[in-house]
């Protein structure tokens, strides 16, 4: 399975969370930029990075959630569902929180780099 679907199979949710990874990223280069360019040395917007994350997290989860909700509510209305097809159902609800864990790891990484940066360019 490559990229592109494994992120169609994520779901709309998908969306979301790139939306919040693109605003992280937007973000941590907008304060790069201060602290490297203009030598503005505060922790102004930082949290932003770490709260782009964090709801990207969460809006993987919710997703998950509401996709196995979705998918139990198919199984109890269908007679017969074969095991491959939930398990399958099942491989894919995980797609979208994965998403939701990377946008949150790199978020901390910015996140912590760029509070260690202005913490040594304020000392």
């Amino acid at each position: 399975m490559n990229v592109m679907e494994f992120y169609r199979a994520g779901g709309p949710y998908m969306n979301l969370i790139s939306l919040m990874a693109i605003l992280t990223l937007v973000i941590t280069i907008w304060k790069s930029v201060d602290i490297f360019s203009k030598k503005a040395h505060n922790f102004k917007l930082l949290d932003l990075i770490l709260l782009g994350g964090s709801v990207a997290l969460a809006l993987g989860l919710l997703s998950q959630i509401v996709g196995i909700v979705q998918a139990l509510n198919a199984i109890i209305e269908a007679a017969d569902v074969s095991p491959e097809i939930v398990m399958g159902g099942a491989k894919v609800s995980f797609f979208a929180p994965i998403w939701g864990f990377i946008v949150f790891i790199f978020s901390m990484i910015f996140y912590f780099v760029l509070k260690e940066i202005i913490k040594a360019k304020i000392e």
